[in-house]
């Protein structure tokens, strides 16, 4: 699309003028320019602030969703770490004696916060026997 452009007599200050004839080289095109943002400017403004005001919602959905995240891999990896607490202690204990008491596994199971049932799953899947009482 071709712009339009005419030539028009315009009244302004002389020393203005000589100011911004020492400031721009193009001196019609800055007005043009200033004249177009002031016409103009508002809508693209409100549209601008529209958008980065989407934006920081995305953003800030973005960040809880980054935290939610970063929280299940910390929960995860705690819990890998107290299952392996408690299967190192297994293991230890089976080298020792030979065996794992249920009663022994429970409570060690409770001081780490570990189900039971996956200690005595993984355990047995290693060959160590577990015994009721030891």
């Amino acid at each position: 699309m071709a712009v339009t452009k005419q030539k028009i007599t315009i009244t302004i200050d002389c020393d203005l003028y000589k100011s911004a004839k020492a400031k721009y080289d193009n001196v019609s095109g800055r007005i043009n320019d200033l004249l177009s943002m002031d016409l103009y400017g508002s809508d693209e403004k409100e549209e601008l602030v529209e958008r980065l005001h989407a934006l920081k919602l995305e953003e800030k959905s973005l960040t809880k969703r980054i935290c939610e995240l970063e929280k299940a891999e910390h929960i995860v990896k705690d819990e890998k770490k107290r299952i392996q607490a408690v299967l190192d202690w297994g293991m230890d204990t089976y080298s020792r004696k030979g065996v794992i008491g249920r009663n022994q596994l429970e409570l060690i199971c409770k001081k780490h916060n570990v189900q039971v049932f996956d200690a005595v799953r993984l355990l047995e899947k290693e060959g160590v026997a577990i015994v009721n009482y030891a």
